[in-house]
């Protein structure tokens, strides 16, 4: 595993030549310091639509502070809640996927893929934005059908002019810039920690991965999962992080925490796995090196229990037999852009070498 490693040197002497980025910190306190329960019921915030300016929209994340308002809304103790600010371009590419929403349920009205239809933002987005901070990266989370059969049903819509002609009417030129643009399907690429089939379209200026959701199932030898659908509870709990575990419901505009952690962690700082973790890493070990990097991103504390995981010699075994040379390569790369790269370079090579 040393020899995976032995690079960081030289990683750690090109510190002074990658961009820093800047802090990410909530303005306010995010929510009440206890846990959720964990539930089938998600916690569930508030989101407003109003509207701000985005500049270049793509699917490189940027990082750029928003406004962050205080909610007159309470939770839990009397926790004041902040309203996340959607820009107008997200609020208009919102609007647009509901309407798509409803385009399937009408041409469908008898296919239960269109009446059981939800979309909801997944991930780092919502994470970005309840931290107060514009991201470009917006993945879309669907319930009962493929990201390919939704974005074919998006472009169907579209391709009506009078359809179109409805978005002009009513949003500025510069917001609708590239109108609809090739929908493309993305083969899984385990080796690229995608493990799903994923489909790319570029609408308003967005680049939109579109992706159904989905649980995993490992075997021992192996990092790449069986995948299939799931619901937003198993989707959520599959994925590395609590913080990354977050969803924004298009249909109510509220942030939905299935974990009944992410929120609560994101007010503690803490990077920590949805489920056990001496299993999450068992199942794929790059993500202690995956958990790092977002600590290092973000500036957060690595929960002490999935740290004690990270260091048990099983999981570094498995690292050393699941995990390729490049792709530790490409996460240390990664984790040398956070704002304490040299801290958490440190805490892998005491963690995993």
């Amino acid at each position: 595993m040393r020899l995976f490693l032995r690079p960081l040197e030289t990683l750690c002497r090109r510190t002074l030549h990658v961009r820093q980025l800047p802090n990410l910190k909530p303005t306010r306190s995010l929510v009440n310091s206890n846990r959720f329960n964990h539930t089938q019921q998600a916690a569930v915030l508030p989101m407003s639509g109003l509207s701000g300016e985005v500049d270049r929209p793509n699917k490189r994340r940027r990082i750029v502070k928003s406004g962050v308002s205080e909610s007159t809304m309470t939770r839990g103790g009397g926790v004041k809640v902040p309203q996340v600010q959607l820009s107008s371009e997200e609020a208009i590419l919102r609007t647009l996927l509901l309407d798509t929403v409803e385009y399937i349920r009408r041409k469908n009205n008898d296919d239960p893929k269109g009446s059981g239809l939800v979309l909801r933002f997944t991930g780092g987005w919502v994470r970005d934005k309840v931290l107060g901070v514009d991201s470009q990266d917006i993945d879309v989370g669907i319930s009962t059908m493929t990201g390919y059969e939704f974005g074919l049903a998006l472009k169907e819509y579209l391709d009506i002019p009078e359809n179109l002609e409805r978005y002009k009417a009513h949003y500025p030129e510069h917001a609708l810039k590239g109108v609809i643009g090739g929908l493309h399907k993305i083969a899984a690429n385990p080796e690229k920690s995608k493990h799903l089939e994923t489909t790319t379209i570029r609408v308003f200026g967005f680049d939109v991965d579109l992706v159904n959701l989905r649980k995993e199932t490992y075997t021992d030898t192996s990092r790449n999962p069986q995948v299939e659908f799931g619901t937003a509870e198993e989707d959520a709990l599959r994925r590395d992080a609590t913080v990354n575990a977050l969803f924004y419901n298009l249909h109510t505009g509220e942030v939905e925490d299935f974990t009944g952690m992410g929120l609560s962690d994101m007010e503690a700082k803490l990077i920590r796995t949805p489920l056990a973790p001496y299993q999450t890493f068992k199942d794929d070990p790059l993500r202690v090196l995956r958990l790092i990097r977002f600590a290092s991103r973000l500036g957060y504390t690595i929960d002490p229990n999935t740290e004690e995981s990270m260091c048990d010699d099983d999981i570094k075994h498995s690292l050393r037999l699941k995990i390729s040379q490049e792709r530790i390569g490409i996460e240390i790369e990664k984790m040398l852009r956070g704002m304490f790269s040299r801290t958490m370079v440190r805490l892998v090579s005491r963690k995993v070498c």
